[in-house]
């Protein structure tokens, strides 16, 4: 038996979070429902992703800024490289860095106010728990 999760991510605009899922992170559209989208499915190596269009524009930046997705990345380097070279934009508290709670990561910001963490695949052995004001959250360059 094997158990996976396939996020499901708010949208105001499907078709602006596939392109941007595609062309600046490099995942694949798997599928969709309609043209244009209401709910469509992406996938990058293992990873999938449901994108799930919310009508009401303030509702879905609200539910966006509360959400936060994060990958396990084998070569983290590689896809920050990758993510820069296809446009992307990295978060103000998210350059690739070693966090204090030790993992090595980037993050970005999606259409939608998601913020997605790209992490490599292991921890410091040195790390510690973060206190709570030592934490750099994704909150539009606000820190926690």
């Amino acid at each position: 038996m094997r158990l996976t999760a396939i996020p499901v991510v708010p949208a105001a605009d499907v078709e602006a979070s596939l392109q941007w899922w595609t062309a600046v992170c490099g995942f694949t559209e798997i599928f969709r429902d309609t043209t244009p989208p209401r709910y469509a499915g992406i996938r990058r190596d293992g990873a999938d992703i449901h994108l799930a269009a919310i009508t009401d524009t303030r509702v879905a930046r609200e539910v966006g800024d509360q959400t936060m997705l994060r990958f396990s990345v084998d070569d983290i380097d590689a896809l920050y490289a990758e993510y820069q070279q296809r446009g992307g934009t990295i978060h103000p508290n998210g350059r690739l860095a070693t966090k204090p709670w030790g993992t090595y990561e980037f993050s970005a910001i999606d259409p939608n106010g998601v913020c997605i963490t790209f992490m490599a695949d292991s921890v410091r052995s040195d790390a510690q728990t973060p206190n709570q004001q030592s934490v750099q959250r994704c909150e539009h360059g606000r820190s926690g």
